[in-house]
């Protein structure tokens, strides 16, 4: 598909694991593909519209993995009355370096990244699409090739191979994510509520080093919890300047449940 039919028919396409779940192995194109991070917390009443915002992006994937979605769950917020069971330490670490980085005055939730930068453009459909469109023309500054395989019970095992040009201090990242979650909220500032989750990170690898040359090719195994559904499980690895904040390339790819 030519360049311009992709973008007008399929500006807001996403990667997810449902549409995937056949394949064992990706590599990014030669565009570049957008990192959505979702800052969010169960215990925020004006999280849930973003939650579901973030959401509905399931239904967009088609064939492309031009945005890549992760929902962060922050624990700063469980202090209210409700604990986050998704929230993590690290991820508020994530975000506070992503504001020192990204043009962002500070911290909050719901809070929105787009390739490392402080974005609001998810609160107008148009802009967030000019934005998605603008990052996708840029030709990408690194390749990422993924395998991702359920060859244990209990643990995923991820081949990464990375290559970039770029120059600057650069790292990548690896996400396992899940989708189709949902909680009853019984305090807080969501009591009584049913939320609905998607892309929420399960587990956070990194930051790893690129070597002086720009390139990696590295074996991750990942322990699984019996509780996580992996037919819903991905994995997203991204790279990112670490000076400027900047991600440089994003991808995702559904767990294989039989080994290659």
């Amino acid at each position: 598909m030519h360049t311009q039919s992709l973008l007008s028919a399929l500006c807001l396409i996403v990667f997810t694991a449902n549409a995937v779940a056949q394949e064992c192995s990706a590599v990014s194109g030669p565009q570049t593909n957008t990192l959505l991070e979702l800052y969010t917390s169960e215990g925020c009443s004006s999280c849930p519209p973003a939650d579901q915002w973030l959401s509905r992006l399931k239904s967009q994937a088609k064939t492309s993995a031009s945005v890549v979605p992760i929902a962060l769950h922050v624990d700063y917020w469980d202090y209210i009355g409700w604990q986050d069971r998704f929230a993590q330490p690290a991820f508020a670490k994530r975000q506070r370096e992503m504001a020192a980085t990204g043009h962002a005055r500070g911290v909050y939730t719901p809070q929105i990244a787009i390739n490392g930068q402080d974005s609001r453009s998810w609160q107008n459909e148009a802009r967030f699409k000019n934005e998605i469109s603008n990052i996708y023309r840029m030709p990408a500054k690194a390749e990422i090739q993924l395998t991702a395989t359920a060859a244990k019970a209990d643990a995923l095992q991820v081949l990464t191979g990375i290559k970039s040009s770029a120059t600057g201090p650069l790292v990548y990242y690896l996400a396992l994510q899940e989708n189709n979650l949902q909680s009853t909220v019984n305090a807080g500032e969501n009591r009584g509520e049913q939320l609905q989750h998607d892309f929420v990170v399960r587990k956070w690898l990194g930051p790893f080093q690129l070597s002086a040359d720009g390139q990696t090719n590295t074996n991750h195994e990942i322990q699984l919890q019996s509780s996580w559904k992996k037919r819903d499980l991905s994995v997203v690895a991204f790279v990112q300047n670490t000076a400027t904040g900047d991600v440089l390339q994003a991808l995702a790819l559904g767990v294989c449940e039989k080994p290659i």
